[in-house]
């Protein structure tokens, strides 16, 4: 797993949790995966001069909630010190080492806003704890 300078289809982004469960998150952002932006992007236009809106909320399951390990990838920790959202050249083998979160979680979502960001979430299904990404532009990421 490395860092990319160039758009590749893993998104590693800051995620939180009140019960600080959850360090990072990872999006799969895949051709497919842009083109829904693209349209989503395309709603929310309506809205943009709108001060009463909030956003648009899609169930969306192109996340995966992760800690950090002090096993595997040691440098994520070190990756999202300065920034929240990074491009990362990584496979599905190396996906699976790493720490995910160890309850069943639930009702996917993505919150679109009127200025193009977003916000991935989802919900710990028995307790109801919620999991959050940081706001990341969809703009940014579609272009």
């Amino acid at each position: 797993m490395k860092i990319s300078n160039i758009p590749t289809d893993y998104l590693l982004i800051k995620a939180f949790n009140e019960s600080e469960l959850c360090d990072f998150a990872i999006i799969n952002t895949t051709v497919e995966w842009k083109e829904i932006q693209k349209e989503r992007l395309n709603s929310v236009k309506a809205f943009e001069n709108d001060d009463s809106f909030k956003w648009l909320n899609y169930n969306d399951e192109a996340v995966d909630f992760y800690r950090y390990s002090n096993e595997s990838y040691l440098e994520i920790r070190e990756w999202l010190c300065d920034d929240s959202v990074l491009f990362i050249e990584t496979n599905e083998e190396e996906l699976r080492e790493l720490k995910g979160i160890d309850f069943k979680l639930s009702s996917y979502q993505m919150q679109v806003f009127s200025n193009g960001n977003a916000v991935y979430s989802c919900f710990e299904k028995n307790l109801g704890d919620e999991f959050w990404t940081s706001e990341f532009s969809l703009k940014q990421l579609t272009n």
